[in-house]
């Protein structure tokens, strides 16, 4: 065997290896995700296993299907050996910031839940962000009470592993999101402030693709507690980063909890 016939093979199964990642993230069977994306449920487990290649077409509507980022698209082109697509975008501040003030905008105008996660869905991509939900906090003495909000793109896989190992109330993000009024990234909180089971719950995050999460909190004078909650595998945490998120979440939380309170009609 050549040299180069390893390295193929390597890609192939990095290829397999994020797809099958990015599904079960999804919470999606590989049945659900073949009907989803338009293709054979034989021709998916190929790609899966890396019994066969797919082209820049066919990983295109996988990620569609899946509802990946642009930068989450163009990691799993180049597992498969193929050219980025998004690489080229520019992102500096200034045009980081005006989008963010375009997506507070057109979430203001927003008269559905789908309309806005799909307006939120736009602006958080491009950070790296590509699941993220709103909702509720409150505390009690059984615990934490978490009602989340119409709308969002949850990581279903992720979550359903929570309420499955019944990490609520052992989860300290859970009482950070209670504790604070400002956004921040998980990687903001010092690891000294973290027990084991919390290690252990980060740690399992990453079997689905999940190493940073972005947490807006806003404080209700009820006691409880308004937030955006979001995962990624690679979140851009930059300063101007962190400010456009904010505001973009803000409007995002603002806009489903308006629309929750519209009567039935």
């Amino acid at each position: 065997m050549s040299e180069v016939q390893p390295f193929l093979s390597d890609r192939r199964g990095a290829f397999g290896r994020d797809l099958v990642a990015h599904r079960k993230r999804d919470g999606r069977s590989q049945l659900a995700l073949a009907l989803d994306a338009g293709v054979s449920c034989r021709h998916l487990g190929f790609l899966e296993t890396g019994r066969a290649k797919p082209s820049a077409a066919m990983v295109a509507r996988l990620a569609a299907a899946l509802r990946l980022s642009g930068m989450e698209q163009d990691q799993l082109l180049l597992a498969a050996g193929l050219a980025p697509r998004f690489a080229d975008r520019v992102r500096d501040t200034g045009t980081l910031e005006m989008r963010a003030f375009d997506a507070v905008f057109a979430l203001a105008g927003s008269t559905s839940a789908a309309r806005s996660t799909a307006i939120a869905a736009e602006f958080f991509g491009e950070i790296g962000i590509d699941h993220f939900i709103t909702g509720t906090l409150r505390g009690s003495r059984a615990g934490w009470d978490i009602r989340r909000d119409a709308g969002g793109r949850p990581a279903v896989g992720w979550l359903q592993h929570n309420v499955t190992n019944r990490y609520r109330n052992v989860d300290y993000l859970v009482r950070a999101t209670a504790a604070r009024d400002r956004g921040f990234f998980w990687s903001d909180i010092p690891p000294a402030l973290m027990n084991d089971a919390q290690r252990r719950i980060l740690a399992e995050a990453r079997d689905f693709r999940i190493n940073d999460g972005f947490v807006l909190p806003i404080p209700v004078g009820d006691g409880s507690v308004r937030a955006f909650s979001s995962w990624g595998e690679r979140i851009d945490i930059a300063s101007e980063t962190r400010t456009a998120a904010s505001l973009v979440a803000r409007a995002l939380v603002e806009n489903l909890d308006d629309l929750s309170r519209l009567p039935a009609g």
